[in-house]
């Protein structure tokens, strides 16, 4: 088997899901590094888009804004799938952002 990929999934609207996720896929590669015999990767949609989503919320004047928060989220990952993500080095929309998504464009 070539890797194991996590989705992020779902969730509650109190928890930080961008946050947790990536510090869960650090924490895993962190402990398991060079023991495992196959790759532990990332296969996340809302917790790799959410800040992007409500960043954006679909207006062109908030396009560059947006990429830079998934372009931030995505290296995050990137540090995660090492064992390097510090935990809060990443801004994120956390809980708040969840209430927004529930209301709103995501």
């Amino acid at each position: 088997m070539p890797g194991v990929f996590f989705l992020s999934g779902e969730t509650a609207l109190n928890e930080d899901n961008e946050e947790e996720a990536t510090i869960n896929l650090s924490t895993m590669n962190s402990l398991f590094a060079g023991k495992l015999p196959w790759h532990l990767s990332f296969s996340y949609g809302k917790a790799l888009q959410k800040t992007c989503i409500v960043t954006w919320l679909g207006k062109a004047e908030n396009d560059a804004a947006a990429q830079k928060a998934l372009k931030a989220r995505a290296n995050a990952n990137s540090d995660a799938v090492f064992g390097k993500y510090k935990k809060g080095s990443c801004a994120s929309v956390g809980t708040d952002g969840n209430v927004m998504q529930a209301a709103g464009p995501y």
